[in-house]
């Protein structure tokens, strides 16, 4: 397993944000080589929650999470394990879902569920440290 750098990511998902992305054919999002390049180094790093399906079922969440919904856990929730799983279960939701990223991006929750990823991380790195 990598290490996922959030520094260099982060800023990524930030430019993406209210950036359309076009439509190859009509069949599948056109995504710059940057996103794909952020969510393979996701996939690939110890970030990912290979297990994200367990861990959202034990957050009580059994049939997808509404957007609004991620949007709320992005933005409030103190849940490391949480917010890992949701952002997981996203860069794996593409495959399934074309286009899914993409809403995603435009609206910035993307960007919202890193950076909240990252805070937390950060805290319970410090309270280990102490």
């Amino acid at each position: 397993m990598m290490t996922f750098d959030f520094d260099k990511n982060i800023p990524i998902l930030q430019a993406a944000k209210g950036k359309e992305i076009p439509w190859v054919g009509g069949s599948y999002p056109s995504y710059p080589v940057d996103i794909l390049k952020l969510t393979q180094s996701y996939f690939k790093s110890d970030e990912y929650d290979r297990n994200f399906d367990r861990t959202l079922r034990q957050h009580d969440f059994r049939e997808g999470i509404p957007e609004q919904q991620v949007a709320e856990i992005a933005s409030h929730s103190d849940d490391y394990s949480l917010v890992r799983a949701v952002m997981s279960a996203i860069i794996r939701g593409e495959k399934y879902t074309p286009g899914m990223w993409q809403t995603l991006l435009y609206n910035g929750i993307m960007f919202d569920l890193l950076t909240r990823e990252h805070q937390l991380k950060e805290n319970l790195q410090i309270s280990v440290d102490v």
